[in-house]
């Protein structure tokens, strides 16, 4: 039991936002905040920092398009800790072109949203991405929402 007399739930999975856009990073965390624990790094630099300190995410949310190092980049590079090998990431993109990307995604992708996105849509993403077993994260092709606002 907890400090209020109830039975404590499994902890919380930790998710690591990364986008160079402070409003975009705010709504992020109001959406997730409330079913997980909630790290903001503000460029790929700042988020390869922060997905090696402990605690390490369960999941990478990320801008691709941002300053001093790309999303892309920035999984790349974090995928060189092999305790990080396994952590599911779904990129986010306002960029009209950026679908030409999906070839190029690290391994280990698990989707593509197209921003702006619905909270729905995203909360989707998450579970999907967090229930995912590390077997189930060997290579594929990621999902795709290429539609916008739903």
């Amino acid at each position: 039991m907890n400090s209020h007399g109830s039975i404590p739930g499994p902890p919380r999975k930790y998710i690591l936002v990364v986008d160079d856009d402070e409003g975009m990073r705010a709504a992020l965390d109001i959406v997730l905040s409330p079913n997980y624990r909630v790290m903001v790094a503000i460029d790929g630099l700042d988020g390869c920092a922060k997905a090696n300190e402990m605690p390490q995410p369960d999941l990478i949310i990320t801008d691709v398009s941002m300053p001093n190092l790309d999303g892309i980049a920035m999984v790349r590079r974090i995928r060189e800790n092999d305790a990080l090998q396994h952590v599911p990431v779904i990129f986010l993109t306002g960029l009209i072109w950026a679908a030409s990307l999906l070839v190029d995604l690290p391994v280990g992708t698990f989707a593509y949203l197209r921003k702006p996105t619905s909270p729905g849509m995203l909360e989707t993403k998450v579970k999907r991405a967090l229930s995912r077993t590390e077997r189930d994260l060997e290579p594929r092709a990621p999902e795709v929402s290429a539609s916008r606002g739903s």
